[in-house]
């Protein structure tokens, strides 16, 4: 009887290593629900303003789901990446004071959207 229970404490043991250094016994403890929150930004006259639109975001294991090349409301561009870093590029320099465009994010739990407001300060279109 021993014998039998010593086996079956190993092969438990054993079992709960494994599990545990190949992280199948890990809970995903995320509670947070997923939730873009809107940005503001000022440009000035550089050709690339960048930042990312995940800093004030809430959520577990976020991911920007609209990557590439966007076009916001005055026709600039903006490149995304997944991780959130974009470059917003503007097209007409000085062209529109007050720029914007949106983005997604998915999350562990659930997805989400939030709109980038980015105020253009070039004092004179020929400085920009």
């Amino acid at each position: 009887m021993r014998n039998n229970m010593f086996k079956a404490i190993c092969v438990f043991t054993l079992v709960f290593l494994v599990l545990s250094m190949t992280g199948a016994a890990a809970c995903n403890k995320c509670v947070t629900k997923t939730d873009a929150k809107n940005d503001a930004y000022t440009c000035g006259c550089s050709k690339c303003c960048f930042s990312s639109v995940l800093k004030n975001d809430k959520g577990c294991n976020l991911k920007v789901t609209t990557c590439g090349t966007i076009t916001t409301k005055c026709g600039n561009k903006v490149s995304m990446s997944s991780n959130g870093k974009f470059c917003y590029t503007k097209k007409v320099a000085c062209s529109c004071k007050t720029d914007s465009f949106k983005y997604c994010v998915k999350g562990t739990k659930g997805t989400d959207c939030a709109t980038v407001y980015i105020k253009n300060t070039c004092s004179s279109c020929s400085s920009c």
